[in-house]
């Protein structure tokens, strides 16, 4: 065993954490409510995290929000009403049960209604992919398609409008917003050809309020830190986003509680979730 380089590589590791953890317990012995970030003292930051190769496309808050937990469950549907609205007025599907749910096909068309109220549709009609489609175009047809299909939700709002060359397809993703925050858990994702519509996913859940006290949060340049410290290459990593909101795992439960989070986006697509709270990552 090459004993040099792994006491290096060992104490690379502690520097890294004693960043992090510094950064961290700095920012949380302010009360969030009380502290900001003065301009130079978060050009000082930046400039920090740019010689540790974290660029910086996105402008990061000088502070976090004190939050509460948020308690969400599933939303039932009336699934005869989703029937109608997806394969049509007296269409005649084939139905079929499935585990959780049912199944519906018709002329190329699939409907999946699950019992906790997720919507799923497949067209699978084939589609030219040599048409070009403008991503204004795309954004339009999937709001005419979310209209004639039981509405958009009042509180939704576009979180992502993602472009496929293989496909010449746009998946455009709407989120739910809650007292100014997203709810990531809480979504619609469409995915737009020429043709119009060929995949629908919807998990909409309710949202049955704060629980507990707020609470300080971490800040977003500790959240930065933590996604850095978990990137296992050494290539510079670009953040282009920044934003607090809410985010947990979907459980088979009525009702549960979502953590709040940091969602810190890359340059490469990736998204991290970080708990606001004890700043570890979200799975």
């Amino acid at each position: 065993m090459d004993w040099r380089k792994a006491v290096i590589i060992l104490i690379f590791s502690f520097l890294a954490l004693n960043i992090i953890l510094a950064v961290d317990l700095w920012f949380r012995g302010k009360a969030g409510e009380e502290f900001v970030l003065t301009p130079e003292q978060q050009r000082k930051i930046e400039a920090q995290l740019q010689g540790k190769g974290i660029q910086l496309e996105a402008e990061i808050p000088a502070e976090g929000i004190p939050q509460a937990f948020l308690e969400l469950g599933y939303a039932k549907v009336d699934a005869q009403k989703v029937l109608e609205n997806f394969m049509g007025k007296g269409s005649n599907p084939r139905m079929e049960q499935i585990q959780g749910g049912r199944s519906y096909t018709e002329d190329g068309k699939q409907l999946i209604i699950m019992d906790n109220g997720i919507i799923t549709f497949f067209n699978r009609q084939t589609d030219d992919v040599s048409k070009n489609m403008s991503r204004d175009e795309a954004e339009s047809k999937a709001l005419e398609f979310l209209k004639s299909h039981g509405g958009l939700p009042k509180d939704a709002v576009i979180n992502s409008i993602t472009y496929d060359e293989k496909t010449a397809s746009y998946l455009i993703e709407y989120v739910r917003m809650f007292d100014g925050f997203f709810v990531a858990n809480s979504y619609i994702d469409i995915l737009v050809s020429n043709s119009g519509v060929k995949n629908y996913y919807q998990s909409w859940l309710n949202i049955y309020g704060y629980r507990g006290k707020k609470k300080a949060v971490i800040s977003p340049f500790a959240a930065i830190l933590r996604v850095a410290s978990d990137k296992k290459n050494s290539e510079p990593i670009t953040i282009t986003g920044v934003e607090q909101g809410y985010y947990s795992k979907f459980y088979d439960a009525e009702r549960w509680q979502a953590a709040p989070v940091w969602k810190i986006k890359l340059k490469s697509g990736d998204v991290y979730y970080v708990n606001a709270y004890t700043g570890e990552l979200e799975q």
